[in-house]
């Protein structure tokens, strides 16, 4: 999967979703099917634990987000986003940070290296590719690249740089839990 991973503050991430994916269709797994355009839901929902939402815009997709049923042992029911259907789709997980002075998150934005369609492996298209390129801009604006560990960097905000001096170490306390 290519992808991106940011720290970015709570306001910061509303403002991301709001501006840039406004007129997109975000699904995520639930107890009932749901795709909609971001709304205040939407960011209660992520507030809480991980989350992995999955986002579609009309630039690359024209079609709906395709669920599939899975029942636990335990007799509960979900509905899960199938990842694999489709012409596509951005990926966004998002986690809030424990143990930060204010709220913030660390948050991944990718797409899948294919799509099944039928029985065929389809690459992603110049379309989605675009998209998510100018998706990943927009949520980079502003921020730095920082290293988390030898091999592997994040790009922070850095606005939340300034407010927050001890983010790094509270992401690289993230990684030794």
């Amino acid at each position: 999967m290519a992808g991106i991973e940011l720290v970015l503050s709570e306001s910061r991430m509303h403002t991301f979703i709001q501006e840039r994916l406004s007129g997109c269709i975000i699904a995520k797994d639930d107890t009932v099917p749901f795709s909609g355009p971001p709304d205040s839901d939407l960011f209660d929902y992520v507030r809480r634990q991980f989350r992995q939402l999955f986002i579609k815009h009309s630039s690359f997709a024209n079609d709906e987000f395709c669920f599939k049923q899975h029942a636990y042992a335990d007799g509960t029911e979900i509905f899960l986003v199938d990842q694999f259907a489709g012409l596509g789709h951005l990926k966004m997980l998002t986690l809030p940070l424990i143990g930060a002075l204010e709220p913030a998150y660390r948050l991944t934005i990718g797409y899948q290296s294919f799509f099944v369609l039928g029985d065929a492996h389809i690459p992603p298209s110049p379309d989605l590719k675009k998209f998510y390129t100018s998706t990943t801009n927009a949520a980079k604006k502003r921020t730095l690249k920082l290293e988390i560990f030898k091999g592997r960097s994040m790009w922070f905000e850095s606005d939340l740089l300034k407010s927050v001096p001890n983010i790094l170490d509270t992401v690289r306390a993230a990684y030794r839990r």
